[in-house]
């Protein structure tokens, strides 16, 4: 009796070890739903990013397409055909190439470890990020180039920097240096302030074409809803619109909470219920009401899962590679509560929410 006693102690204790190794190994994930563009906020964005600092993550990630995943879309993919123009600006203007980009790239990334003002150095490697296809690295050199090396530039390398990549105002009208975007205002700062080399690019395109198709039937359906309910007030339609109106609006109070800090605000589980609602058309609340075009919806719902999934694999996938224990996401806020939901699943992760951060 005394052995067996003994035995199911030891085993758990077996039991509790394991599971406080499982949490110690776990990597632990803030991902930061985040507006696209911030040109008007009057949103404080320094102290958002003490709150990430603070958080002391081993990568940063941003809503940007892994260099290898071009090659895999069609041409008319909308990502894809968006950076070729940016890819064939700076490729007219810097014609050359080194034999080996991808050992120029690390060599390059690796003598500006050392010293971070090799100017002619950096120049190089955004051109040769974006000619490897690595969109995320072009545009966060670049931002390091004009907000941080610029200004001390000498004639020559000012004269340089002119001819590789054209001047800021070329460069924002092709797109790469976009100053209302959730980059420029946090996610590059923060890279830079925490002295890390690089973004981490995790997005998934995969499935923009179903999804695309999914988007038009279901737009097509809902605008029927629309005028059936607008030729009809009393009309079951009507009832559906009515009930979709009230329940994917703020109340007065809650918008006024939401203006006055909007990055807490797209990190808070009402706003993940609305911000599906918005992107839906109603979304899962509403299958099966008068006129709602449910199965659609549900065709959306599995196209825009499959895209996250894709997103979340990457990251999980660079982080483990990287051995990383803390990691930031910068995404589009419309993705932040299917991914927490996505990742919770994963016993190898840990979701802190950003209103957790300290």
């Amino acid at each position: 009796m005394k052995a067996v006693q003994k035995l199911s102690l030891a085993l758990l204790w077996l039991m509790v070890f394991a599971i406080k190794s499982n949490a110690q190994n776990q990597i632990e994930i803030v991902i930061v739903g985040s507006a696209h563009n911030n040109s008007k906020s009057t949103q404080n964005f320094q102290a958002i990013i003490d709150k990430l600092k603070n958080f002391k993550p081993d990568m940063v990630f941003g809503e940007y397409l892994p260099q290898g995943d071009y090659a895999k879309l069609e041409e008319s993919n909308w990502a894809k055909e968006l950076f070729k123009k940016e890819h064939d600006y700076l490729e007219k203007l810097n014609p050359e190439s080194p034999k080996n980009i991808d050992a120029q790239i690390k060599k390059d990334r690796k003598a500006l470890a050392k010293f971070a003002y090799y100017h002619k150095t950096r120049m190089n490697l955004a051109v040769n990020y974006a000619k490897n296809w690595d969109r995320g690295n072009a545009d966060y050199q670049i931002f390091v180039l004009e907000n941080y090396m610029k200004q001390s530039f000498g004639k020559e390398e000012q004269v340089i920097y002119t001819k590789m990549f054209g001047g800021i105002d070329s460069l924002k009208k092709i797109g790469f240096y976009r100053p209302g975007s959730e980059y420029v205002k946090i996610y590059f700062p923060l890279i830079y302030q925490l002295k890390l080399d690089r973004i981490y690019n995790m997005d998934c395109q995969t499935y923009d074409k179903p999804w695309s198709i999914a988007w038009a039937k279901t737009d097509s359906l809902s605008q029927i809803l629309i005028k059936r309910a607008k030729a009809d007030s009393s009309s079951a339609e009507a009832a559906t619109m009515k009930a979709i109106e009230a329940y994917w609006s703020y109340t007065p109070e809650e918008e006024k909470a939401f203006n006055a800090d909007p990055y807490a605000g797209m990190n808070t589980v009402k706003y993940g219920i609305l911000d599906e609602a918005w992107n839906f058309y109603g979304g899962p609340h509403f299958y099966g009401y008068a006129g709602f075009p449910t199965e659609t919806v549900k065709e959306m719902i599995a196209q825009w899962t499959l895209r996250n999934e894709g997103m979340c694999k990457n990251i999980v996938e660079q982080a483990k590679a990287k051995n990383a224990k803390r990691v930031v996401v910068g995404v589009g806020a419309s993705h932040r509560k299917w991914m927490e939901e996505i990742l919770a699943k994963n016993q190898a992760v840990k979701i802190i929410n950003y209103n957790d951060l300290h």
